[in-house]
């Protein structure tokens, strides 16, 4: 993995300034600059994140916290953006979509809003609906949004699971939290593979399920992680991390909030799989890891088609922001991680990847293979 860190020091004040005014530079109304951008805004606990097409086509995945909404909006205003093209729900929860009403009222959705479908109770849910009217969409699983499209280097926006549900129809059929049933959307753009997926569990625990488990094989590696519940430790099971072993994770989490985000559990697992971490705050949990995590405020990725590298600038808005650039794994030779079988070095039986009981696997006795093992029989509960 290459990384290349640069502090803009009195000489690199100059080119950082300018760096940031091409950013906010709005063509055509966006804020277009030929890569692909993807901007992770500080709205506190919660999630609103806005990818920016080479070609100036945006999505906004989720829209930030009830009740504190002037984050979302001063930064979308800040960047020159007028309207969105497409909005993407990843769940009905109030740290999601609490400001949709605000965001999507100044800011409109032109194209259409994608969401899990359904129906939700709660006042949030219906400002929401109202909001977007009839540029809803439900999403099915499989199905492919792409921006760019008579570009050489399109971007793909894969919806790979949704309520709790993959492509090929394998569900997880008690997960009934609506965490468990966020949307998950894989980007990817010329070597580069980044993941969303709201607040998905990874643990049977309560009345959470495992989700991260049945929709990891249709992952794969990824660059970029927005890690799932704000770094909860219910999330990132050693299942998915083994698959995804992202290179770098974005953990959207608020000062100070009453649960305690980001987990130790979460950041510990991460860290085990070699993932360097861009935190936008210093949460209220696990502490912030010196030489591995930075924490940014608004976190901003840029991958650069023609070098094969993607970079990730923190401190936007400090008069010295800085900038570390990251190798994709595509462009480093390394291929999708998609095993068909699963086990425990320690167990008699084995599974098929995509099977919840990958993620009780201590990460320690994980194996994963093409082949299923000699000697070991496949687990009751998995079927072929």
């Amino acid at each position: 993995m290459m990384v290349v860190v640069t502090a803009f020091g009195r000489r690199g004040c100059l080119v950082a300034a300018t760096l940031l005014l091409v950013a906010a530079a709005p063509a055509a109304g966006q804020v277009a600059n030929g890569r692909l951008q993807l901007h992770f805004m500080n709205v506190g606990q919660g999630d609103g994140a806005l990818l920016v097409s080479p070609k100036g086509e945006t999505v906004l995945f989720d829209d930030g916290v009830r009740n504190n909404c002037a984050l979302p909006e001063s930064y979308l205003e800040g960047l020159g953006v007028t309207s969105v093209d497409y909005h993407v729900a990843s769940h009905y929860h109030d740290d999601h979509i609490g400001c949709a009403k605000a965001v999507l009222g100044r800011f409109p959705v032109n194209k259409a809003a994608f969401d899990r479908g359904g129906d939700f109770k709660t006042a949030t849910f219906k400002a929401y609906v109202a909001i977007v009217g009839n540029k809803r969409t439900t999403i099915t699983p499989g199905q492919t949004l792409t921006l760019d499209a008579n570009s050489p280097n399109p971007v793909l926006i894969q919806f790979v699971a949704a309520n709790a549900t993959v492509p090929d129809g394998g569900t997880v059929t008690e997960a009934g939290n609506e965490n468990d049933l966020s949307v998950v959307a894989v980007i990817t753009y010329a070597g580069f593979r980044a993941e969303m997926g709201g607040d998905l569990s990874g643990q049977d625990e309560g009345d959470y399920a495992d989700v991260e488990s049945l929709v990891a094989p249709s992952v794969g590696l990824l660059d970029l992680y927005k890690v799932h519940h704000h770094g909860s430790a219910f999330s990132s099971n050693s299942a998915w991390l083994n698959t995804t072993r992202p290179t770098v994770g974005i953990v959207s989490a608020g000062e100070g909030n009453k649960h305690h985000h980001p987990t130790p559990e979460a950041i510990d697992a991460l860290h085990a799989v070699g993932t360097m971490l861009f935190w936008t705050t210093t949460g209220n949990g696990a502490p912030v890891a010196k030489g591995t995590d930075t924490v940014g405020g608004n976190i901003v990725v840029e991958v650069d088609a023609a070098k094969k590298s993607f970079a990730v600038t923190t401190g936007i808005t400090s008069p010295l922001p800085t900038v570390q650039t990251f190798a994709l794994k595509a462009a480093s030779g390394v291929a999708p991680n998609t095993p068909k079988f699963a086990w425990s070095k320690k167990a008699s039986v084995y599974h098929l990847a995509s099977c919840r009981f990958v993620g009780n696997i201590a990460a320690a006795n994980l194996e994963r293979g093409a082949q299923a093992p000699q000697k070991k029989r496949l687990h009751e509960q998995c079927s072929q």
